[in-house]
């Protein structure tokens, strides 16, 4: 190759990197995929359906799939698998992939919710929602069972906002 060959485009691509399946990206986060399906959509939606053992973990289950590269969003429809549970749960939680899109917001039986995402910290969830940052603690408390550090929440978690 010439010393200006890569000008013409003699220069060669970088390969691109392997891409993964949900299942394995669920796996490699710990969580078992063998009771879920995936339905893919042109628009790089993604659409679980199946069961989880309890809530906590439906909502990672899409938090973790939300997080891959080209996934714009998430339909979850799986369904608690425990006795006595809800017969069924479905949400759509979107992915920026960067932009500020307006909050989700939806309103529980005993506190309200809130979907993180991009740009967001417990201290500004905070300050939105009890118009001090420094109550972030509260929210903290309340998501233990999916928080193990205030300062580390991902895009597509859903927080309970207690009151």
């Amino acid at each position: 190759m010439g010393m200006f060959d890569f000008l013409k485009g003699g220069k060669k691509a970088k390969p691109s990197s392997p891409t993964k399946s949900p299942s394995q990206v669920l796996r490699d986060a710990g969580l078992d995929p063998s009771t879920l399906k995936f339905g893919f959509g042109s628009d790089g939606t993604i659409t679980i359906s199946g069961t989880a053992v309890s809530d906590s973990e439906r909502q990672r289950i899409a938090s973790v799939v939300g997080d891959i590269p080209g996934v714009t969003a998430v339909n979850n429809q799986i369904e608690l698998a425990a006795v006595g549970a809800e017969s069924s749960t479905t949400d759509t939680v979107e992915f920026s992939g960067g932009s500020d899109p307006a909050p989700e917001q939806a309103a529980d039986s005993e506190a309200k919710t809130y979907t993180v995402v991009a740009g967001d910290t417990l201290w500004k969830i905070a300050s939105d929602h009890y118009g001090k940052g420094n109550q972030y603690m509260k929210i903290f408390e309340a998501n233990r069972n999916i928080l193990d550090d205030p300062d580390k929440i991902q895009i597509g978690q859903v927080l309970k906002i207690p009151d």
